[in-house]
């Protein structure tokens, strides 16, 4: 009588290990679970940083992709300095930037309330020097004051360039400057002005304007190689 109570007894304990186990299998695969989590959600966020706009994106596109970029503190850009050295600090709200590569520098003029933003963007193919007038070409002159985009200008001097150039504002950055906001990107610099429903990215591949901007024939008062208007 004691051995099938003794079989009985072995039985039983051969059931609880195989139940016993079934905690420990599931152990097992939790690190497989939470490294498909993390992966998943690393995904998610590389999938969020959208790309710069193309050429024929829409001007809310252009200015909800700017407004994605981290904005900076204005105050870092209030100075400029020449190449020997001199800083100067800037008046009337301006500020001055450049790219990391250096191939954009900007600069702010609110001298006489203009309130315009100057570029010196080193294009691969610049526009050619109108025939006719006379004086000190530069191709890579951009000029942008809301609903009037120029590039290329007779400049005899450095115009508010006297003052020097600004810091590096880094890619993905955005900062404000009268009423324009402008993000730095590898593919370019983006500007929108939004009251004046207009934009424009700057970049070596050259200047391409957003909104209601089109380019038009250049007026004879206006010295400039491309002229773009509302």
């Amino acid at each position: 009588m004691r051995i099938p109570a003794l079989a009985a007894l072995v039985l039983l304990t051969c059931l609880t290990a195989a139940c016993s186990s079934a905690p420990d299998h599931t152990s097992h695969e939790a690190p497989t679970s939470t490294a498909a989590v993390v992966g998943a959600a690393t995904t998610s966020a590389a999938a969020a940083v959208k790309p710069a706009p193309g050429n024929s994106a829409a001007l809310g596109e252009v200015s909800s992709w700017v407004d994605s970029g981290t904005q900076v503190d204005s105050a870092k850009f209030a100075s400029a300095s020449t190449e020997d050295g001199t800083s100067s600090t800037l008046v009337d709200g301006d500020r001055a930037f450049s790219s990391p590569t250096g191939k954009i520098k900007c600069i702010t003029d609110g001298h006489e309330g203009r309130h315009s933003l100057v570029c010196l963007v080193d294009l691969k193919n610049p526009p050619a020097k109108p025939s006719g007038p006379q004086g000190n070409w530069v191709g890579g002159w951009v000029e942008y004051e809301g609903q009037v985009l120029t590039v290329g200008g007779l400049h005899g001097d450095p115009g508010p360039f006297v003052r020097g150039y600004g810091e590096q504002l880094a890619y993905g950055s955005r900062i404000t400057v009268h009423g324009t906001k402008c993000r730095m990107d590898s593919a370019g610099l983006f500007c929108v002005n939004s009251q004046a429903g207009t934009g424009f990215r700057a970049s070596d591949a050259g200047i391409v304007p957003f909104g209601c901007l089109s380019e038009e024939a250049t007026p004879r008062e206006v010295n400039a190689g491309e002229y773009y208007t509302c």
